[in-house]
């Protein structure tokens, strides 16, 4: 083998080497997948994110411009009443027990 021959033969490993940690590398192929796929969820995220916090912006809107509104919550979410308001509060019923009629 001449010296042309080895040098090609030793080109042509580096060039598998490099070709091989560009596949199974840690910052091969494999890698580059994987970042992709967490980029992705990561966007997807973000989007439900931004949905989440224009859902807020405009409860907190309506929570400061809207009585009716905030009346609403005070009663179904506290309980409260206005004065001279009269509640009536109904029991449930225990559910019957088998054999048992009503």
């Amino acid at each position: 083998m001449n010296a042309a021959q080895g040098l090609s033969a030793l080109l042509v490993a580096a060039i598998v080497a490099v070709g091989a940690s560009i596949a199974v590398g840690p910052s091969g192929i494999g890698e580059l997948g994987r970042l992709r796929a967490q980029r992705q969820r990561l966007g997807e995220e973000t989007v439900a994110l931004l949905a989440q916090t224009r859902a807020l912006q405009a409860e907190r809107e309506r929570l400061r411009s809207d009585d009716l509104y905030l009346e609403r919550l005070a009663r179904l979410r506290l309980g409260l009443v206005r004065q001279n308001e009269i509640v009536y509060r109904f029991r449930s019923r225990p559910p019957a027990r088998a054999g048992e009629a009503r």
